[in-house]
């Protein structure tokens, strides 16, 4: 196969509805080193689903709302830093929301346009004592 250690392929078959009357399908397919034993097809799929739940979940947040792939910055260290504050900022987000009593204050974009008008405290908090993060 060329992978070490593949014990399993899957083919998992997904349609997604775009709009009213229209779909797409899609063919992945898994690779894995787990036995049938240890997971069946209804594990794969558990197993496949968990792993989008945490794409979804995490990485949507910084890739649409933190902007990381509209960034074209491409020297690593600068890449590096960049990604290292939008997680900063995700992680100062979730701690905001929540401290929210209502469920539509503590929106992502609520976040950014209240700590946009509050720029102050955003260098502050980029300018803190490393030591206390």
């Amino acid at each position: 196969m060329g992978f070490p250690h593949v014990v399993q392929l899957a083919r998992l078959e997904r349609i997604r509805q775009l709009s009213p009357g229209r779909q797409e399908a899609e063919t992945v397919w898994l690779i894995t080193s787990l036995t049938p034993e240890e997971a069946d097809a209804s594990r794969l799929l558990e197993l496949a689903r968990l792993y989008w739940t945490i794409e979804n979940g995490t990485h949507y947040r910084v890739d649409v709302s933190g902007g990381e792939d509209r960034c074209r910055v491409r020297h690593p260290v600068a890449a590096t830093v960049l990604g290292i504050l939008r997680r900063a900022v995700q992680g100062e987000y979730r701690a905001w929301a929540r401290r929210q009593r209502r469920a539509r204050d503590s929106t992502c974009p609520a976040f950014q346009e209240r700590m946009g008008r509050r720029i102050n405290l955003v260098i502050r908090y980029l300018m803190a004592d490393v030591s206390r993060l």
